[in-house]
């Protein structure tokens, strides 16, 4: 399983990003081989839907959840769609995220 937390920097310390389509990276986490993987958003600089567009593009990458602090509508729409869990993030280091993640401690958006 992949997980998705958006990020303004490339590191395990880094702060969960307060825009879930427009964040910089993205971190992926992969929960089978217990590791990170810092992908560049294509989509963060779109004039619009940059939210549906991240989700599409997380999709394409195997991504099968996400950690975000909110979800615009069409966003939200978007993973329900493709069968995307989305979990309510805080403002944590991303690492901290994923183990919260890991124990059941973050609710379902």
């Amino acid at each position: 399983m992949k997980l998705a937390i958006p990020v303004k920097t490339k590191d395990e310390n880094a702060i969960m990003y307060e825009r879930f389509g427009r964040a910089i990276y993205y971190a992926i986490y992969d929960d089978d081989a217990d590791s990170f993987e810092f992908i560049t958003n294509p989509a963060s600089d779109a004039r619009g839907g940059a939210g549906v567009q991240a989700v599409q593009f997380l999709v394409s990458k195997d991504v099968t959840a996400v950690v975000a602090p909110n979800l615009g509508p069409n966003a939200d729409n978007a993973l329900k769609r493709a069968n995307v869990e989305s979990f309510q993030g805080e403002a944590i280091p991303v690492k901290e995220l994923v183990e919260k993640w890991k124990n059941n401690q973050l609710s379902k958006i």
